[in-house]
Formats: C-alpha cells, structure tokens, sequence
C-alpha cells in the first residue's frame, strides 16, 4: 500500500463521507467520485458500492432519493444522507 493511501479513511466511510455536503448520488457516480483516490481498491466496483449504499439506507444513514433507468436500461437510484446519518457522521466519523 502506498503512503499516501494509509492516511485515506476506510473505503466504506469514504462512499459515507461522500454524501456529508448533502448532495444526491448514484453508486455509479461514488465510484467515479471515488476513483482517483481508492481505484487500487479491489472493493471499488458498481456491485460492491450499491451493496454498501444498501446497507447505508437499511442502518438509516442514507434515504434514496431518486431513480430513472439509465440509458443502458439499468436501474440508477440516487441517495442522500438522512439527519440521523449526518449525527452519527459528525459523532464518530469525523
């Protein structure tokens, strides 16, 4: 592992800490968003990304907040971080 990559928090707080400004996102574009800087990570996949956005909405840390299919005919379902996400963020995240 590269130096700079031990000072990067755990992939799955990054795809949390991702959604800390508020703004909506697709599993799609946190794998995007997150590519620069974790794309060494054998995590950093679609599939593995929508499984943790999935468990992030069950725990109550994210709500979805849209969906269209995309223009391959897959579902792409948006989410953002809920109030109670954003507490427990702030609490033992950061």
């Amino acid at each position: 592992m590269k130096a700079a990559q031990k000072k990067l928090p755990p992939l799955y707080y990054a795809i949390i800490l991702h959604f800390l400004d508020g703004k909506t996102d697709s599993a799609q574009g946190v794998v995007q968003a997150l590519s620069p800087n974790y794309g060494g990570y054998r995590l950093l996949t679609l599939k593995d990304v929508e499984e943790a956005l999935a468990t992030a909405k069950e725990n109550g840390l994210l709500e979805e907040a849209d969906f269209l299919m995309d223009e391959d005919g897959e579902l792409r379902i948006d989410y953002r971080m809920t109030e109670f996400g954003r507490d427990m963020v702030q609490r033992y995240l950061l």
